[in-house]
């Protein structure tokens, strides 16, 4: 029965592996928006596992080991590749190939930096594949940005290339970023967490897809300038 219990966690760490390898063979057949869903429902599985390890009460090295790892598959490879086929053919796709690298580097960062357990240092990979997910839903449902991307190819080119250098160097930045994680409920403690949940949501009902990259950027000019948001634990 204990056998069973700790390797409940470790099961839903490999869904997220799984649907991270299912996001890159969509990427790779050019089915984005598909992939994109895959990365979306990686994160829900790579929510739960922390979830469901701290409810059970069970912790292992193996278990923090397999989170890494597929976690550089489903918040590194699976989003690199979709920038890669967002670029297109152009001669400088490879660029989209930086993001599982520096996503390796902010998760080998991760697993030994002590001064995480309170905040982040650098933007978290399962938020960076989230922002990069978006865009191939934005061009699907948004038929003013559909039409901006394939009407204007080099402006499009170019912007996924700043997108993945962007990226790349803000997970790996010493930039201070708050934790979502609430110690208690009261607003003094939280004021910026209620506030960019509050603008968050208002953000998702208008815009839908398109709000994902507006509150990703709010995330971080948030973070920018926050101090008491540092004191609480950060999310593994």
């Amino acid at each position: 029965m204990n056998a069973i219990k700790r390797n409940i966690p470790n099961s839903i760490t490999s869904l997220n592996l799984l649907f991270g390898c299912i996001a890159i063979i969509y990427a790779l057949h050019n089915r984005l928006a598909d992939a994109s869903w895959m990365i979306v429902y990686a994160a829900i599985a790579d929510f739960f596992d922390g979830m469901a390890a701290r409810l059970l009460k069970v912790n292992s090295p193996i278990g923090k080991e397999l989170d890494s790892l597929a976690d550089v598959v489903s918040f590194g490879v699976a989003p690199g590749m979709i920038i890669y086929q967002l670029i297109g053919t152009s001669p400088y796709n490879w660029i989209g190939l930086l993001i599982p690298v520096f996503a390796a580097i902010r998760l080998a960062k991760f697993n030994i930096d002590t001064r995480q357990t309170f905040y982040f240092i650098g933007l978290p990979t399962p938020a960076n594949a989230l922002f990069i997910a978006s865009f191939p839903l934005i061009i699907e449902h948004n038929s003013h940005w559909s039409s901006v991307y394939y009407s204007n190819i080099s402006f499009a080119v170019w912007f996924f290339v700043c997108v993945a250098i962007a990226c790349s160097a803000i997970m790996v930045s010493s930039l201070k970023l708050f934790s979502l994680k609430i110690k208690d409920t009261s607003w003094n403690a939280n004021k910026t967490r209620y506030l960019f949940l509050l603008i968050s949501l208002g953000c998702f009902l208008l815009l839908n897809y398109a709000s994902v990259p507006i509150i990703m950027v709010l995330y971080v000019i948030l973070s920018l300038f926050s101090k008491k948001s540092f004191d609480t634990p950060a999310a593994v």
